[in-house]
């Protein structure tokens, strides 16, 4: 595994807090050797991502390292890096975190622009966030912000309201068959809002991700839908337009039949074809997606991260000729082509 050069800057995680002198995550206590001295709430707050780790003292370092093996901080690379590509992408992300787990990677390598699309949620398994919606909400925004730091992407909220949240969808928010638009349609004000704010965000734009569906929850098929309504009535103007493999569904569903029906459908309407890609992911990318997708605590487990990262490899080791990047990791996108 890759070492995290001593240029990156420890970056402590917004769930982090210190409750009668003693250090609280994710509303636990943290089994760290003794209480938290005002000498230690001091070093925290410095661990904002804008020192490099080479800028502390030797203590220092070895206080913050503790921290990390507890899980309290990530590292985040300068915010000097640049990125390959001078117009980097426009991703259309159906929740803070849809974006970073699919294409993490790409965003570390060329830089991006988030448009959280449905950004006001409270949904989690976790009984203790499960209590406190507000502060659920709230945290939620805060992982969103500090992946996205670690990464280098912008980060824009349309705040509409997550399908957990929805009355019409609280208990049914996932659809059968996901290459269907039928559930998108099934809430036209909501759907034709959303359309109308991509339209105007999407502007100008020379490369749109948008989510392929795999799994068919009705958030990410409600944006797809939005940005081919988008693409169908010339709205994206010269555009390039791709489809991304939802994570973490596409671990449990096969994201090639999604990509193959949806393709057949929108082949049928005239859109053109669906062609996969793979975008390399290269080890400086890989670490810096590992990274930023530490910062997903409430809703993301670490069993479906590293998960994640195996699949990135997969990617890789089942690619053959000149479909195969040179790069120990990948991630797929389909392109939509006329």
């Amino acid at each position: 595994m890759t070492e995290i050069p001593d240029t990156w800057c420890p970056t402590v995680l917004p769930h982090v807090e210190t409750v009668d002198g003693r250090l609280r995550f994710m509303g636990r206590q943290v089994d760290v050797p003794g209480p938290v001295p005002d000498e230690d709430a001091v070093l925290l707050s410095h661990c904002d991502g804008s020192r490099p780790l080479d800028g502390f003292t030797a203590a220092d370092r070895e206080r913050i390292g503790l921290w990390r093996r507890h899980g309290l901080l990530l590292m985040a690379p300068p915010r000097t890096a640049g990125h390959a590509v001078p117009e980097p992408p426009v991703i259309v992300s159906p929740h803070p975190d849809d974006a970073a787990l699919a294409l993490g990677g790409t965003v570390a390598r060329q830089g991006g622009r988030f448009l959280d699309v449905f950004s006001v949620e409270t949904w989690t398994r976790d009984p203790y966030y499960g209590r406190r919606p507000a502060t659920t909400q709230r945290l939620l925004l805060a992982e969103e912000a500090v992946a996205a730091r670690v990464l280098g992407a912008r980060v824009e909220l349309l705040g509409f309201v997550d399908a957990a949240d929805r009355d019409l969808r609280r208990d049914r928010f996932f659809a059968d068959p996901a290459w269907s638009d039928g559930f998108a349609r099934e809430e036209p004000e909501l759907f034709d809002a959303v359309t109308e704010r991509l339209a105007a965000l999407l502007d100008g734009a020379g490369l749109v991700y948008a989510p392929l569906g795999v799994g068919g929850h009705v958030d990410h098929l409600a944006c797809r839908e939005a940005v081919l309504e988008l693409a169908r009535g010339g709205g994206l103007g010269g555009a390039r337009v791709a489809f991304y493999e939802d994570q973490p569904y596409s671990l449990f569903s096969a994201a090639e039949e999604t990509a193959k029906r949806l393709g057949a459908r929108l082949a049928d309407a005239g859109l053109g074809e669906l062609r996969p890609r793979l975008l390399p992911v290269d080890e400086t990318a890989a670490l810096t997606k590992r990274e930023a997708l530490g910062a997903y605590r409430i809703q993301v487990r670490k069993g479906i991260i590293q998960r994640i990262r195996r699949h990135d490899m997969r990617l890789v080791q089942g690619a053959q000729g000149a479909a195969a990047p040179a790069s120990p990791a990948a991630e797929r996108v389909w392109l939509m082509r006329s």
